[in-house]
């Protein structure tokens, strides 16, 4: 089975549901994936890209970061740069239910790493992490497994929260079956689907932080889709402002500066922005493997991530793998990075040093993080 294959098999059940439902399986290449005429596709879009000077990136790769040494596990979730430049970095293992009684269950913390991969702390947490952010005072934001918390500079936990969507009511049988209307469903077919809807209630997939408002991307109470709520500094008073967002593979990331929401709406082709009420105020991305300027894939981009100047950074898990820089108002820059290996569908964090000199992007599969920069 092939790198690409086997990142999309972990996916995992209730993900290639999700992904039917809410963007449907004709769209998505895994469905093709090990056909002679997709692997020709793939190589002559290959050809296409490598003989168009947009796609010739702009950086180089200096370095790769391995958290947990040189063979990947799928122990590293995500990651983002703190103030002082250091990765704080969301590590367990999400392969086991919450609560495992499997003692070889890697400890769940968050992992603070140095620009040169050097481990410095592991701040010890009661939950697995998906997501991370930091706020404007250095506190570390962090969720996962229905759960949200705020660190201190030490790796405390000063404020414990829960995901806004668990205290909403889930899916009853009836509106199950009304998902799967036209599909005839026995009882075992809801059965089959509760339990894959149950098994990401609890998810969270992205933190942002605007001023006193923070964000939370999490799997919507009902369905397969997304939504993003806002909550307080106490994690409380939530309130949903965008709603049926459509991702894959158990993704749906957002970044925020400059008082705007960035969605990567990875099941759309398309990078959005919101106000802290829900307003769209911009919109940009197509679907497009050849185009430098487009985003290919099944569903891209996967993650984002905002300079200090404001331009969007787009992460694309392949293929092709890349991270692209767009400016605020949606003009496509430059690709910044287009490395080779496969990674699958799956998160491809990207986040940039406070000096905007590294440029750092998730290889999940590998555990690992890369490290572009500007050729010396």
């Amino acid at each position: 089975m092939s790198k690409r294959m086997n990142g999309a098999w972990r996916v995992g059940l209730h993900g290639l549901a999700g992904l039917a439902l809410a963007v449907g399986l004709a769209g998505c290449d895994r469905s093709q994936q090990g056909s002679a005429d997709y692997e020709s596709q793939l190589r002559a879009e290959a050809t296409a890209r490598a003989n168009d000077p947009a796609w010739k990136p702009t950086l180089t790769q200096t370095a790769v970061i391995r958290v947990g040494g040189p063979t990947g596990r799928n122990l590293v979730q995500s990651f983002c740069v703190g103030k002082d430049g250091n990765l704080l970095v969301c590590w367990g293992d999400r392969t086991q239910p919450a609560g495992s009684a499997d003692t070889g269950m890697e400890p769940a913390a968050v992992k603070v790493v140095n620009p040169e991969g050097k481990l410095l702390h592991t701040w010890p947490l009661e939950f697995r992490p998906q997501a991370i952010c930091v706020e404007t005072d250095g506190q570390v934001i962090v969720g996962g497994d229905g759960k949200l918390a705020r660190l201190n500079a030490e790796g405390k936990v000063v404020t414990r929260g829960s995901s806004p969507t668990l205290a909403q009511p889930a899916m009853s049988d009836e509106e199950i079956k009304e998902l799967l209307k036209g599909r005839d469903p026995s009882e075992a077919d809801v059965a089959q689907y509760r339990s894959m809807l149950d098994g990401r209630r609890a998810d969270i997939t992205g933190l942002a932080v605007l001023g006193e408002d923070v964000f939370v991307a999490c799997a919507a109470p009902k369905g397969f889709g997304y939504v993003v709520e806002r909550v307080d500094r106490e994690f409380k008073n939530s309130k949903r402002i965008v709603d049926k967002l459509s991702g894959c593979c158990g993704q749906m990331d957002i970044s925020a500066r400059d008082g705007k929401l960035w969605v990567a709406h990875n099941g759309r082709h398309r990078v959005e922005a919101f106000d802290r009420e829900g307003t769209k105020l911009a919109s940009f991305g197509k679907r497009d493997r050849q185009a430098a300027d487009g985003f290919g894939g099944c569903c891209e981009p996967k993650n984002v991530r905002l300079t200090a100047n404001g331009d969007v950074l787009a992460a694309e898990s392949g293929p092709p793998v890349a991270i692209k820089r767009f400016s605020s108002d949606g003009k496509f820059l430059e690709v910044l990075a287009a490395p080779t290996y496969d990674s699958g569908c799956v998160r491809a964090t990207v986040d940039v040093s406070p000096d905007g000199q590294r440029f750092y992007l998730l290889n999940a599969g590998d555990d690992a993080i890369h490290v572009f920069a500007a050729a010396k």
